[in-house]
Formats: C-alpha cells, structure tokens, sequence
C-alpha cells in the first residue's frame, strides 16, 4: 500500500514591490533553501489603507518580479498572484488577512502555508485588519534587518510570536500556527532607496535594465 504524498508547503510573500529589489530576492531565497517548498507565490499590493499609492504601475510591477525571480523559478516553481491588483481594479483596498483567507480555501486545510515577511512588517503587524486571525491560516516567517528586534514589536504581538516560535520541520509539515525567525538574513534594503533614485545597484540588473527603459522613478 503507497504512502500518500505529504501535503504542499506554499511560502507566500507579499510586498508593493515597487521596485522588486535584492533584499526582496535575498529573503525570498534564504526562505527556501530552509523550507525546500512547493511552491513560491508572490503577491504584489494592490490597493493598500497602509501605504501610498504605488508609483509603477501594476503591469511594471508583475513584469519586475518576472524578471526578478527568473533564475530562482528555475527551479522553485514560481507564481505571481494578482489578486490583489484585480480587487483595486474594482475599488477595493488589500488585505493580508483576505488574501490568505482565500489562498488557504484554494488550497484546503492540510497544505502548509508560510507568510514570508520582514521584521519591519512585523513591527507594524498590529495595525493590519484582524492581524491575529493570520495565525489561523498561516505561519508566519520572519527575516530580521539591523537594528531591529523582536524586543522592538508591539507586546501583544511579540508575545504571540514568541509563544508560538518552532522550528522548519512544523511550518514545513503542518498547516499553520507557527512562527519562525531567521536570524542569518541581515540585509537593509527598502524599495524608497531605489525610488528617490539612489542605489538603483541595490535592484537585480535584469529589473534595473526595465527600469531604465521605462524610465520609472
């Protein structure tokens, strides 16, 4: 009698991504080398209550993560998720709660799931929409940058990040609840670096190339 194959592991992250930029690229990567999953899914902003408007415009921002991420979808299945640019299209603001809320019954309630995000993220996770149902439909993986802690996190939320702290074999074999923090990752990269029009070295030369022929930020 065969084995029935393990569950799917999706490592999901989300960003305006505007532009896509190597700190981006960096976590992503690290995230999988630990988790080995089954897929990587991208989810660029649509329209966001948290922060301004996107200044490329959504089609520029799916091109740059194409070409970003061309060489790790080599040989990490890849998909870029727009249904967060179809709910602005209609209005309607993003949020990570809903997103993953319709991720998680697309993919039913055994396949793992790991929200990937930044310890700035995190710092502001108490302001997002019902932050704490995230848990139920997720883990939640976090890179740390310089000078940030999770001593510097809201306390509720800190607290819940620490009480459920595990390991990668939990986010990677069970469906949600667990929370991780990757201490190797320090890279301080924000996408306002390249926008202002400093650093433009800090994107991928595959997406600086786009950027200098459409002449974005």
């Amino acid at each position: 009698m065969k084995s029935s194959s393990p569950p799917p592991c999706i490592a999901i992250f989300g960003g305006s991504f505007d532009p896509v930029h190597m700190g981006h690229v960096a976590l992503a990567e690290s995230f999988i080398h630990l988790l080995q999953p089954t897929q990587l899914r991208l989810v660029p902003t649509g329209r966001s209550d948290l922060k301004a408007a996107c200044r490329a415009s959504p089609e520029q921002r799916i091109e740059m993560l194409r070409l970003a991420f061309a060489t790790l979808a080599e040989n990490t299945p890849l998909l870029i998720d727009e249904q967060e640019i179809n709910r602005a299209e209609l209005g309607i603001a993003s949020y990570s709660v809903d997103t993953l809320t319709s991720i998680r019954a697309e993919l039913g309630h055994t396949a793992s799931i790991v929200f990937l995000m930044g310890i700035d993220q995190l710092q502001q996770l108490q302001h997002w929409k019902n932050w704490s149902q995230l848990f139920e439909l997720t883990h939640i993986a976090v890179a740390t940058r310089p000078g940030f802690t999770l001593d510097t996190v809201d306390q509720l939320v800190g607290d819940q990040f620490k009480q459920r702290a595990s390991n990668i074999e939990q986010l990677r074999t069970k469906p949600y609840g667990h929370t991780y923090l990757q201490t190797d990752l320090a890279i301080d990269i924000a996408s306002t670096q390249v926008r202002n029009g400093n650093n433009l070295a800090l994107v991928p030369p595959a997406v600086l190339n786009y950027i200098q022929q459409h002449h974005l930020y």
